[in-house]
């Protein structure tokens, strides 16, 4: 029954204490796998002393928060969790998780950008190609969406979508064959004739 208040969609419960309960991968896989698709939830409060959980529970519990398999997993991921103890006692939570918990709530509004690009468009080889799939009348919003903000936040590293932007205008020849007369072709255009 508990599990399933969590996976309802239309719960409205936003705070949970479950400070009393061990908790084990098994418990913390299942809790995970409740709130992947819950969007009330905002503060899980479990007493950390209670809980024995490895790699893999934590794991189950990152995907839930930030799922990396694809653009659209991470923004259907849960972006509403602020909270999963008392805060004082976050540093003994995984880096990441208090990283993911730290965007949910400082970002709230944001949180699923915040997590696609940083999963999917950060690092030193930023892959535009999932760009390149699209029409080019979405551009515009598309690099209106990647200069929302410019402002890093140095304790997370979340939020830079400037670089973004910055890497999709010097790679925008990809998306563009030169023509006969020294014109900008679009390269799908051409793709699709050719196939």
């Amino acid at each position: 029954a508990f599990f399933t208040i969590l996976r309802n969609p239309n719960s409205a419960l936003e705070k949970l204490d479950i400070t009393g309960i061990a908790i084990n991968d098994s418990i913390m896989i299942s809790i995970a796998n409740s709130l992947a698709r819950n969007k009330k939830l905002i503060e899980l409060q479990a007493g950390l002393l209670n809980w024995n959980i490895t790699a893999d529970g934590w794991r189950a519990f990152s995907r839930t928060m930030c799922n990396k398999s694809s653009i659209l997993s991470t923004h259907q991921s849960n972006h509403t969790l602020q909270k999963l103890c008392q805060e004082d006692m976050e540093i003994a939570l995984p880096a990441d998780i208090r990283s993911l918990l730290v965007v949910n709530r400082e970002h709230r509004s944001q949180a699923a950008r915040h997590k696609i690009i940083k999963s999917h468009f950060s690092g030193s080889h930023v892959n535009i190609q999932p760009f390149a799939k699209m029409e080019l009348k979405v551009i515009p919003f598309v690099l209106a969406w990647m200069a929302q903000d410019s402002v890093i936040n140095t304790n997370t590293g979340w939020g830079n979508g400037c670089s973004l932007l910055y890497q999709f205008v010097g790679n925008i020849t990809a998306f563009f064959d030169f023509g006969d007369e020294n014109s900008w072709v679009d390269a799908r255009a051409k793709r699709r004739k050719i196939s």
